[in-house]
Formats: C-alpha cells, sequence, structure tokens
C-alpha cells in the first residue's frame, strides 16, 4: 500500500457524496493505519538474521537462537501470506535449515507461497479444510527434536481458520456452536474462552505438539487489550480460564441449553478431570516458548496519529479499546461531543472491535452498523453537528460482506429519508449492508494481509 499502491485501492460507491474532501482525508488515514501494520513493514524490526543466529528484538528485550538444526515456519491468520513472504527474505542466509512451512488462510487473502503448504481455510465459520490443516500442522511439529525451532507467525482469524475439536465432538458441532456465539453478541474474549476448551490447540494446548522443540511467536493482534491468550485463542499462550468459564460464558448468552450432549458433557468432564484443563502459566510446557507481540489496534491509532501530525492535521486518539454493543458506542460518542468542545477541524481516532446481536436475517457487518447508528444519534442529539465519520475492519472485511465498513456524514441520515428507506426497520434487521448501499456509503476494499480489529475516524468540520 502506501506508495505502491493507488487511491484506487479503495473503491469508494459514493459519487454523490458533498464532503468529498474529508472522505478522501479519511480514507487516506486509514490506508496509511492499515501500511503500518502490514507485517512486510514491520516484521524485520523483530526478527533479524547476523551469521548462524537467529535474533529476535523487541524493546530492550533480545533473544538469540544458537545453533539451530532446523527451522519449521508457520504462518496462521488472515496475514499468513504476508507473514511468510516476509520471512523468507529474513531467513534467507538460513535457507540450508528451512523445512517447508505451513500457511492456513482465508479464502481471500490466499495464495502460493514457495517454500510452504498453503491451506485455504474457512473464516469466519470453520471448515474442512481448516480441520485437514489443524492434523497437518500436528503431523509436522510432533516429528521435531530439541534443536529444531518452529517460527510461528500468528494474526486475526487463526481461532476460526484451524479447528480441532476433540475427537467427541464433530467438527459440525463446533461450527454451529461458533455461530451462536458469534450472533449472541458474546465478545471476542469470551468466544476463545469457549473455543479453548474444545480444541486440541488452542489454549496453550499446541505446546503438546511441538515439545521438545524450541518455539517463538510473533503475533500480530486483533483483540483489543492485546490479551496474547485471546489471539487466534492463544496457542502457545498459558490459559488464565477454565471450563467452568466456558460454561459460565454460554449458559450467559442463552446458548447451553441449544447444545448437543458431545460438547456439554465434554465441558462438565473438563470442569470435574483438571487434567483435561489448558495449560496455565505453571506449566513446563512453555519452558522453551517465547511470544512477541508486533502490531496491535493501539499501535495502529499511535501511527496514524503521529502521520496526522506530521501533517499538521489536528487529531487526538480519542478512544481506545471500543468494546461494546454499537448502539452503545454511537451513542457515547455523540454525548461526548455534546459535553467536550474540540478546535475545529479535527480528526478524532479512535479503535477496538465492537458487538452486534443478531436478531434479523439482513446483511451487514459491526462496522457497518456503528456507522448508522452513529448518525441516528447525531441527528438526534445534535443535528447541528457537521461531521463525516468512517468505521472500517483493518483486514478489509465487515461481517460476512465484501465491504470493509462504512463512510457516513451529516447528510446521510436525509439522503436515507429522501430514498424513503425505514432506517429503524433495517437495523432491527441487521440489514446495514443493503442502506449503505442505496445511499453509496459503502467502503469496499481488497483484503489487506494484516487484521488488527476495527478503525473509527470522526472528522469534525
Amino acid at each position: 500500500m502506501g506508495k505502491n499502491r493507488k487511491t484506487e485501492w479503495f473503491k469508494i460507491m459514493n459519487s454523490e457524496r458533498v464532503y468529498q474532501k474529508s472522505q478522501k482525508l479519511l480514507l487516506k488515514l486509514f490506508d496509511h493505519g492499515i501500511s503500518s501494520v502490514q507485517p512486510k513493514k514491520i516484521l524485520n524490526s523483530f526478527l533479524n538474521v547476523i551469521d548462524d543466529d537467529l535474533i529476535v528484538t523487541s524493546g530492550k528485550n533480545k533473544k538469540v537462537y544458537k545453533k539451530i538444526n532446523k527451522i519449521l515456519p508457520i504462518c496462521i491468520g488472515k496475514a499468513s501470506v504476508d507473514m511468510a513472504n516476509t520471512a523468507i527474505k529474513i531467513l534467507f542466509n538460513l535457507n540450508d535449515k528451512m523445512l517447508e512451512g505451513i500457511i492456513v488462510v482465508n479464502e481471500e487473502n490466499y495464495k502460493k507461497v514457495p517454500g510452504f503448504v498453503s491451506f485455504k481455510s474457512g473464516h469466519p465459520i470453520p471448515n474442512q479444510n481448516g480441520l485437514k490443516a489443524s492434523k497437518f500442522v500436528e503431523e509436522k511439529l510432533s516429528n521435531l527434536t530439541k534443536n529444531d525451532l518452529v517460527l510461528l507467525f500468528l494474526s486475526g482469524g487463526g481461532s476460526a481458520l484451524l479447528p480441532y475439536p476433540y475427537s467427541t465432538i464433530k467438527l459440525e458441532q463446533k461450527i454451529k456452536l461458533n455461530q451462536y456465539l458469534i450472533n449472541s453478541g458474546a465478545n471476542i474474549q469470551e468466544i476463545n474462552t469457549v473455543r479453548k476448551h474444545l480444541s486440541k490447540i488452542k489454549g496453550g494446548n499446541l505446546l503438546k505438539f511441538s515439545q521438545p522443540a524450541k518455539l517463538h511467536s510473533f503475533i500480530l493482534s486483533d483483540v483489543i487489550g492485546d490479551d496474547l491468550s485471546s489471539i487466534s485463542s492463544g496457542p502457545t499462550v498459558p490459559d488464565n480460564t477454565q471450563f467452568k468459564d466456558a460454561k459460565k460464558i454460554l449458559k450467559k448468552y442463552k446458548i447451553w441449553k441449544n447444545l448437543p450432549t458431545s460438547i456439554t458433557s465434554h465441558i462438565d468432564e473438563g470442569i470435574q478431570n483438571k487434567t483435561l484443563e489448558t495449560p496455565d502459566k505453571k506449566s513446563l510446557l512453555f519452558k522453551n516458548v517465547r511470544n512477541t507481540l508486533i502490531g496491535s489496534n493501539q499501535k495502529c491509532l499511535i501511527s496514524i496519529n503521529e502521520f496526522c501530525k506530521k501533517k499538521k492535521i489536528n487529531s487526538n486518539i480519542w478512544k481506545k479499546d471500543l468494546e461494546d454493543d454499537v448502539k452503545v458506542i454511537a451513542q457515547e460518542f455523540i454525548s461526548e461531543l455534546k459535553r467536550r468542545s474540540f478546535k475545529t477541524p479535527v480528526v478524532l481516532i479512535s479503535g477496538g472491535e465492537s458487538t452486534v446481536k443478531i436478531k434479523g436475517d439482513g446483511k451487514g457487518g459491526r462496522n457497518q452498523e456503528l456507522a448508522l447508528h452513529f448518525i441516528v444519534h447525531a441527528n438526534k442529539l445534535m443535528p447541528e453537528l457537521k461531521f463525516t465519520f468512517l468505521s472500517a475492519g483493518t483486514d478489509g472485511r465487515d461481517g460476512p460482506t465484501n465491504a470493509a465498513g462504512a463512510i457516513v456524514n451529516d447528510e446521510s441520515i436525509q439522503i436515507i429519508k429522501k430514498k424513503k428507506i425505514n432506517l429503524e426497520k433495517e437495523l432491527n434487521n441487521n440489514n446495514s449492508y443493503e442502506v449503505l448501499k442505496k445511499i453509496n456509503s459503502l467502503v469496499i476494499i481488497e483484503g489487506t494481509n494484516t487484521n488488527v480489529a476495527d478503525l473509527q475516524l470522526l472528522m469534525i468540520h
């Protein structure tokens, strides 16, 4: 992206828009934010090779791997292709030590990379390809020795892309449970708590396959707060949740009674039998394991703000770690704008991962719904406010749609009324995509080869 990709990288469906200048600015900032957390831009600041030594640097911390026999690179998540291509360049001088690597990625970001076996796996709903990939990963890890090193490159989406349920649980049952959780409004930490306790890989369980080899993971965070145990459900990280927590979550969202006995029995057995529990920080499995965070939503926000300062654009990092229902977030945005005054024009930068409780059968995503709820609350509480608002996913996809999100302004609500769209009805049906399509306000882009949750950019004129 950046210099290598033109503005047409964004296919903006809004030729009738009034605020073209502010739209272009917010899209440019969004583009910059994504670019700042792409593996090809950041991985070489953490991973380097000097002579035959592999060196990992993170701030003041440095880890040197000497006398390594074989290196197995495994890339899991939406940024896998970028991770693999970048790693190959960095590790070129150790080519004689490299084993054939593994890529597990979603369909949209799928590309073959020389030296890797690539799996096109299911996301957000797991599929049989993902299960096949999981078994392949297990097989390759099981052949390693104590002098070997696994380089694991993790990015968002890994939980769905690498499913490996216990043998008593069918993949189809886990897929259905996954859909229940996504539709319930549960946050990503809650969803991953359940996933960990049904999986042979998640919640640190991957290390049961890789022992006695050394393992270093490089993690691109799509989880708010950068809890490493939640990113891709923490396959290499100690788990501080238990089976009893998974049961509480399933009961909280009224899912428990709808589940097959294969799942409920497994969870109940795990509560009683502590040997089935995911490994915690006391486990010896983590003795030869290191985890390095290379990118996050917060780093993305900081990069956008620094870019604004460099270009003399008035800006503030407004809200970090957004994590609530889209209706609540939209109302809080407007309520705070009523309480505070800003020197305008100003760009307010926010990020996180909102939730949506699915009630209807319409088409949309959390960013699209957030944009529409924002204009509803703005019109109701601050009708005089002049603004442009972008909310979009950094992976280029918002829910099960081809849109990354939406860009709206203070005139959007009037356009909706002129087109005689019943906005309340459409929102109740979770049909944000069709509304935004009709008012030419979708942001449609390609897959970005990265994923650090969502960005919200609000320009007050």
